[in-house]
């Protein structure tokens, strides 16, 4: 069993009828590359919000643990708790 701790960038855009769309998620090594990512998706305005995520994961036995949000920017779905 191969645990592997990633940290994701979901970035969201605004659709046709304002609604979210995500897009393709992106994923890092290290916890600051992903912030730095979403603070500079944002600052650049391609995007309407962008999440970013850890999330440990045995992807040989498709094992994932619930994600844990590490910061939220911007316009992004309410968090289910």
């Amino acid at each position: 069993m191969a645990l592997e701790t990633r940290f994701i960038c979901q970035p969201y855009i605004l659709g046709k009828r304002g609604g979210l769309k995500p897009q393709p998620p992106i994923s890092y090594k290290t916890e600051p590359q992903a912030l730095q990512r979403a603070s500079r998706m944002m600052e650049g305005g391609s995007v309407a919000g962008v999440d970013v995520v850890r999330q440990t994961a045995d992807p040989e036995m498709g094992d994932y643990d619930e994600p844990e949000f590490l910061q939220r920017l911007g316009s992004v779905p309410k968090a289910e708790n």
